[in-house]
Protein backbone atom coordinates (compact mmCIF):
# COMPACT_ATOMS: atom_id res chain seq x y z
CA UNK A 1 0.00 0.00 0.00
CA UNK A 2 2.75 2.24 0.88
CA UNK A 3 4.54 1.66 -2.32
CA UNK A 4 1.77 2.32 -4.43
CA UNK A 5 0.69 5.33 -3.03
CA UNK A 6 4.07 6.83 -3.10
CA UNK A 7 3.94 5.70 -6.93
CA UNK A 8 1.29 7.49 -6.99
CA UNK A 9 3.00 11.06 -6.02
CA UNK A 10 5.86 10.54 -7.68
CA UNK A 11 3.69 10.30 -10.97
CA UNK A 12 1.80 13.53 -10.21
CA UNK A 13 4.94 15.63 -9.97
CA UNK A 14 6.37 14.28 -12.63
CA UNK A 15 3.26 14.74 -14.87
CA UNK A 16 2.25 18.33 -13.62
CA UNK A 17 -0.87 17.70 -10.94
CA UNK A 18 -1.20 21.42 -11.18
CA UNK A 19 -1.72 23.28 -14.24
CA UNK A 20 -2.88 26.49 -12.77
CA UNK A 21 -3.41 27.85 -9.55
CA UNK A 22 -7.24 28.69 -11.16
CA UNK A 23 -7.33 24.78 -12.75
CA UNK A 24 -6.31 21.48 -11.10
CA UNK A 25 -6.60 18.17 -13.57
CA UNK A 26 -4.95 15.14 -11.98
CA UNK A 27 -3.69 13.23 -14.78
CA UNK A 28 -3.73 10.25 -12.21
CA UNK A 29 -7.52 10.83 -11.14
CA UNK A 30 -8.23 11.21 -15.20
CA UNK A 31 -6.16 7.59 -15.71
CA UNK A 32 -7.56 5.89 -13.06
CA UNK A 33 -11.58 7.60 -14.02
CA UNK A 34 -10.40 6.55 -17.97
CA UNK A 35 -9.34 2.92 -16.72
CA UNK A 36 -13.30 2.40 -14.77
CA UNK A 37 -14.88 3.95 -18.18
CA UNK A 38 -13.22 1.46 -20.21
CA UNK A 39 -13.99 -1.06 -17.50
CA UNK A 40 -17.67 -0.60 -17.35
CA UNK A 41 -17.55 -0.06 -21.34
CA UNK A 42 -15.76 -3.63 -22.43
CA UNK A 43 -18.47 -5.60 -20.18
CA UNK A 44 -20.59 -7.89 -21.66
CA UNK A 45 -23.27 -8.44 -18.71
CA UNK A 46 -23.20 -7.31 -15.51
CA UNK A 47 -25.52 -6.66 -11.99
CA UNK A 48 -24.94 -4.09 -9.27
CA UNK A 49 -26.84 -3.27 -5.73
CA UNK A 50 -27.34 0.66 -5.62
CA UNK A 51 -27.84 2.02 -2.72
CA UNK A 52 -28.87 6.47 -3.02
CA UNK A 53 -29.32 9.02 -0.52
CA UNK A 54 -30.78 12.24 -1.81
CA UNK A 55 -31.99 15.76 -0.72
CA UNK A 56 -35.80 17.17 -1.36
CA UNK A 57 -36.40 20.56 -0.64
CA UNK A 58 -39.77 20.67 1.75
CA UNK A 59 -41.03 24.73 2.15
CA UNK A 60 -40.94 23.87 6.02
CA UNK A 61 -38.48 21.22 6.61
CA UNK A 62 -35.71 22.64 4.51
CA UNK A 63 -33.85 19.58 2.60
CA UNK A 64 -35.31 16.33 3.57
CA UNK A 65 -33.26 12.91 3.63
CA UNK A 66 -34.92 10.40 1.08
CA UNK A 67 -33.43 7.15 0.00
CA UNK A 68 -33.77 4.33 -2.73
CA UNK A 69 -32.20 1.05 -3.60
CA UNK A 70 -32.29 -0.71 -6.96
CA UNK A 71 -30.78 -3.83 -7.99
CA UNK A 72 -29.36 -3.28 -11.99
CA UNK A 73 -28.79 -6.20 -14.56
CA UNK A 74 -27.47 -5.33 -17.57
CA UNK A 75 -27.57 -8.12 -20.36
CA UNK A 76 -25.43 -6.58 -23.51
CA UNK A 77 -26.30 -4.06 -25.42
CA UNK A 78 -29.74 -4.11 -25.31
CA UNK A 79 -31.26 -5.37 -22.33
CA UNK A 80 -31.74 -4.22 -18.96
CA UNK A 81 -33.82 -5.08 -15.32
CA UNK A 82 -34.22 -2.63 -12.64
CA UNK A 83 -36.39 -3.87 -9.36
CA UNK A 84 -36.41 -0.78 -6.99
CA UNK A 85 -37.47 -0.26 -3.65
CA UNK A 86 -37.53 2.81 -1.13
CA UNK A 87 -39.29 6.45 -0.55
CA UNK A 88 -39.88 6.47 -4.96
CA UNK A 89 -42.09 3.55 -4.48
CA UNK A 90 -41.53 -0.32 -5.65
CA UNK A 91 -41.34 -0.52 -9.47
CA UNK A 92 -39.54 -2.76 -12.13
CA UNK A 93 -38.33 -1.75 -15.07
CA UNK A 94 -37.76 -4.05 -18.19
CA UNK A 95 -36.38 -3.24 -21.42
CA UNK A 96 -35.89 -6.35 -23.95
CA UNK A 97 -34.24 -3.93 -26.90
CA UNK A 98 -37.75 -3.28 -28.20
CA UNK A 99 -40.23 -1.53 -25.35
CA UNK A 100 -39.69 -0.74 -21.87
CA UNK A 101 -42.22 -1.77 -19.64
CA UNK A 102 -42.39 0.49 -16.22
CA UNK A 103 -44.71 -1.30 -13.55
CA UNK A 104 -45.62 0.31 -10.29
CA UNK A 105 -46.03 -2.76 -7.20
CA UNK A 106 -48.21 -0.53 -5.68
CA UNK A 107 -50.17 0.53 -7.13
CA UNK A 108 -49.95 -2.62 -9.64
CA UNK A 109 -50.46 -0.40 -12.60
CA UNK A 110 -48.00 -0.92 -15.70
CA UNK A 111 -46.79 1.37 -18.56
CA UNK A 112 -45.03 0.48 -22.35
CA UNK A 113 -43.53 2.57 -24.68
CA UNK A 114 -41.40 1.76 -27.91
CA UNK A 115 -37.97 2.98 -27.38
CA UNK A 116 -34.54 2.77 -29.49
CA UNK A 117 -32.81 -0.64 -29.78
CA UNK A 118 -29.64 0.07 -27.13
CA UNK A 119 -29.47 0.71 -23.70
CA UNK A 120 -28.05 4.17 -23.74
CA UNK A 121 -29.82 5.53 -26.74
CA UNK A 122 -33.01 4.29 -24.26
CA UNK A 123 -31.77 5.85 -21.57
CA UNK A 124 -31.34 8.98 -23.30
CA UNK A 125 -34.55 8.85 -24.69
CA UNK A 126 -36.31 8.18 -21.37
CA UNK A 127 -34.36 10.77 -19.56
CA UNK A 128 -35.45 13.24 -21.88
CA UNK A 129 -38.98 12.50 -22.81
CA UNK A 130 -39.85 11.39 -19.55
CA UNK A 131 -37.59 12.81 -16.89
CA UNK A 132 -37.19 8.96 -15.32
CA UNK A 133 -33.43 8.77 -13.90
CA UNK A 134 -31.81 5.54 -14.27
CA UNK A 135 -28.85 3.97 -11.36
CA UNK A 136 -25.51 3.71 -12.58
CA UNK A 137 -26.48 5.51 -15.99
CA UNK A 138 -23.59 8.02 -15.79
CA UNK A 139 -21.16 5.58 -15.72
CA UNK A 140 -22.29 3.72 -18.59
CA UNK A 141 -21.81 6.42 -21.23
CA UNK A 142 -18.43 6.26 -23.46
CA UNK A 143 -17.68 9.46 -23.21
CA UNK A 144 -18.16 9.78 -19.64
CA UNK A 145 -14.63 11.17 -18.61
CA UNK A 146 -14.55 13.54 -21.57
CA UNK A 147 -17.89 15.12 -20.58
CA UNK A 148 -16.53 15.45 -16.66
CA UNK A 149 -13.02 17.04 -18.35
CA UNK A 150 -15.55 19.69 -20.28
CA UNK A 151 -17.51 20.59 -17.06
CA UNK A 152 -14.48 20.50 -15.08
CA UNK A 153 -12.32 23.18 -13.61
CA UNK A 154 -10.44 20.90 -10.90
CA UNK A 155 -10.37 17.16 -10.68
CA UNK A 156 -7.68 15.72 -7.86
CA UNK A 157 -6.76 12.33 -6.66
CA UNK A 158 -7.10 12.50 -2.92
CA UNK A 159 -5.32 9.57 -2.20
CA UNK A 160 -6.58 5.95 -0.94
CA UNK A 161 -9.06 4.98 1.46
CA UNK A 162 -11.20 2.60 2.56
CA UNK A 163 -14.79 2.03 1.67
CA UNK A 164 -16.90 -0.79 3.26
CA UNK A 165 -13.36 -2.74 3.58
CA UNK A 166 -12.23 -1.91 -0.28
CA UNK A 167 -9.01 0.06 -1.06
CA UNK A 168 -10.54 2.91 -3.33
CA UNK A 169 -8.84 5.81 -5.28
CA UNK A 170 -10.64 8.90 -3.44
CA UNK A 171 -11.25 11.81 -5.99
CA UNK A 172 -12.61 14.71 -5.70
CA UNK A 173 -13.39 17.67 -8.64
CA UNK A 174 -15.28 20.77 -8.89
CA UNK A 175 -17.77 22.00 -12.35
CA UNK A 176 -19.34 24.98 -12.54
CA UNK A 177 -22.72 24.10 -11.00
CA UNK A 178 -21.72 21.08 -8.51
CA UNK A 179 -18.95 19.58 -6.97
CA UNK A 180 -18.44 15.57 -7.07
CA UNK A 181 -16.55 12.82 -5.76
CA UNK A 182 -15.49 9.29 -6.57
CA UNK A 183 -14.27 6.65 -4.86
CA UNK A 184 -13.21 3.90 -7.24
CA UNK A 185 -11.96 0.42 -6.47
CA UNK A 186 -8.20 -0.55 -6.33
CA UNK A 187 -9.05 -4.12 -7.65
CA UNK A 188 -8.49 -5.38 -11.67
CA UNK A 189 -11.56 -3.82 -12.59
CA UNK A 190 -11.36 -0.39 -11.03
CA UNK A 191 -15.30 -0.10 -10.75
CA UNK A 192 -16.83 2.60 -8.55
CA UNK A 193 -17.74 2.19 -4.89
CA UNK A 194 -19.41 5.28 -3.88
CA UNK A 195 -20.27 8.71 -5.61
CA UNK A 196 -21.42 11.80 -4.22
CA UNK A 197 -22.83 14.77 -6.19
CA UNK A 198 -23.64 18.33 -4.35
CA UNK A 199 -25.44 20.95 -6.47
CA UNK A 200 -23.81 24.29 -5.56
CA UNK A 201 -26.55 26.00 -7.62
CA UNK A 202 -29.14 25.09 -5.92
CA UNK A 203 -31.03 26.63 -2.90
CA UNK A 204 -28.96 25.10 0.35
CA UNK A 205 -26.41 22.92 -2.15
CA UNK A 206 -28.71 19.35 -1.90
CA UNK A 207 -26.14 16.34 -2.20
CA UNK A 208 -26.98 13.06 -3.62
CA UNK A 209 -25.12 10.30 -2.74
CA UNK A 210 -25.07 6.50 -4.33
CA UNK A 211 -22.99 3.47 -3.46
CA UNK A 212 -22.37 0.31 -5.63
CA UNK A 213 -22.25 -2.94 -4.33
CA UNK A 214 -22.27 -6.79 -4.72
CA UNK A 215 -20.75 -6.14 -8.34
CA UNK A 216 -20.81 -9.03 -10.74
CA UNK A 217 -19.19 -9.03 -13.74
CA UNK A 218 -19.87 -11.01 -17.22
CA UNK A 219 -23.00 -13.38 -15.64
CA UNK A 220 -25.24 -15.19 -17.21
CA UNK A 221 -28.07 -13.88 -17.15
CA UNK A 222 -31.02 -15.45 -19.03
CA UNK A 223 -33.04 -13.29 -21.26
CA UNK A 224 -36.42 -14.17 -20.04
CA UNK A 225 -35.69 -11.86 -17.02
CA UNK A 226 -35.29 -8.73 -19.01
CA UNK A 227 -39.39 -9.94 -20.65
CA UNK A 228 -42.22 -8.17 -18.65
CA UNK A 229 -45.07 -10.44 -17.96
CA UNK A 230 -48.28 -8.37 -16.96
CA UNK A 231 -49.05 -9.16 -13.19
CA UNK A 232 -52.89 -10.22 -12.68
CA UNK A 233 -55.09 -7.82 -12.29
CA UNK A 234 -52.82 -4.60 -13.91
CA UNK A 235 -54.25 -1.64 -15.20
CA UNK A 236 -52.56 -0.38 -18.25
CA UNK A 237 -51.71 3.51 -18.35
CA UNK A 238 -49.74 6.00 -19.93
CA UNK A 239 -46.70 8.03 -18.66
CA UNK A 240 -46.56 11.40 -18.97
CA UNK A 241 -44.04 13.13 -21.34
CA UNK A 242 -42.02 16.40 -19.50
CA UNK A 243 -43.80 18.43 -22.17
CA UNK A 244 -46.87 17.92 -20.93
CA UNK A 245 -46.38 18.46 -17.47
CA UNK A 246 -45.01 22.24 -18.42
Amino acid sequence: MKIRFLFIILVCLLTGKVNAQSSRIDTVAVSVLDRMSATINELTSCSVHVRSNYDVSNQALGLVKHSDEENVYIGGADKLLIRSEGDKGNKYIHYDGKILSYYSLDKNHYSQVPVPATVMEMIDHMNKTYGIVFPVADFLYPGFVDDILAESTDIVLLGMTKVDGKDCYHIAGVAKDKTFQFWINDDPFYLPVKMVIVYTSKPMNPQFEASYSDWQINPNLPAAIFDFKVPPGAKKIKLTPLSAKK
